[in-house]
């Protein structure tokens, strides 16, 4: 069972989102539902809130990071086209 539910944000956020969502290729519905899963589970954030986490985190630059997210951005791509990839459907 679903619930439709509603929370103010600023504009541009949910417009930033939105087109993050789609460069993903998950909708923004399914992205809240993923959140709030997470959420759930940690019993708090699932993450620790910064600008750049895994900097933070994980003691990369930011060129490190931006490459391992192309790379995996690349990975999911090749995937997808070799059938190999399953689209998340927000059921979790």
């Amino acid at each position: 069972m679903t619930e439709q539910v509603r929370y103010r944000i600023k504009a541009e956020l949910a417009r930033e989102a939105a087109a993050v969502c789609e460069r993903i290729g998950i909708s923004p519905s399914a992205a809240v539902s993923l959140f709030f899963a997470q959420m759930v589970k940690a019993g708090g954030l699932p993450f620790r809130p910064s600008e750049f986490p895994a900097l933070a985190d994980y003691g990369v630059t930011l060129a490190e990071a931006t490459a391992a997210e192309e790379k995996a951005l690349a990975e999911i791509r090749r995937d997808r086209k070799a059938g190999k990839a399953v689209k998340f459907t927000g059921e979790l």
